[in-house]
């Protein structure tokens, strides 16, 4: 995909807002356009452990990204979250929040000019603190439509929140997931306590057939 098909987010505040900055506990339907992503694909269960090592090793990986990025941008530089998109073979697993059953992966959004081969030159740089940790790969997603909710608290209590959309906002919307579940982690969860953390769920979806 060219780069002039992409959104640039740092250029558009308002499309930003939008995405990551949702209104508290109810669902709302978002219109995501085509963005660049670094990600990294989860090769265990997606516990703490496993799911924590991956986002320190996508960080690592594209730290020189990041670095140029605050060096163009100066204070106006919005550091993206992380994000973790899950699916599984049966999607009533994922409905009822059987995570041992999930597949996943992380990822986060890059400036539109740092492409493939930039973030394959910002792996490299990085090699030696990343050692036998898998290449992230680049990849320009485009979910669409989606419905998204922000959670504020343990990701621990967002079953419930997962069961009201699978099960009572999307039947009654008439809508259907389509793609995978997303979770977006707005908090360092290092520097955050569970209670305060912030977590937006994000589903893509059609009108039911």
């Amino acid at each position: 995909m060219a780069h002039d098909e992409l959104t640039d987010l740092t250029q558009d505040r308002a499309l930003l807002r939008t995405l990551y900055a949702p209104r508290k506990g109810i669902f709302e339907t978002v219109d995501v356009p085509a963005l660049p992503f670094a990600i990294l694909d989860g090769k265990a269960v997606p516990d703490q452990d496993s799911v924590g090592t991956a986002i320190k090793a996508l960080y690592t990986a594209i730290y020189p990204i990041r670095r140029e990025a605050r060096a163009r941008m100066g204070k106006v530089f919005v550091e993206p979250p992380v994000e973790g998109l899950y699916w599984a073979e049966d999607m009533g697993d994922l409905a009822t929040g059987r995570r041992d059953r999930w597949k996943w992966r992380v990822q986060i959004a890059l400036p539109v000019w740092a492409d493939a081969r930039r973030l394959d030159k910002s792996v490299a740089e990085m090699r030696s603190e990343l050692g036998e940790t898998p290449m992230p790969r680049w990849e320009a997603v485009h979910e669409g439509v989606c419905v998204q909710y922000l959670h504020v608290g343990q990701t621990n209590d967002l079953e419930p929140v997962i069961r009201s959309l699978y099960f009572d906002y999307l039947p009654k919307e008439g809508l259907e997931p389509v793609g995978a579940y997303h979770e977006i982690y707005l908090d360092d969860f290092q520097r955050v306590t569970p209670a305060s953390r912030k977590t937006i769920i994000r589903q893509p979806i059609r009108k039911s057939a």
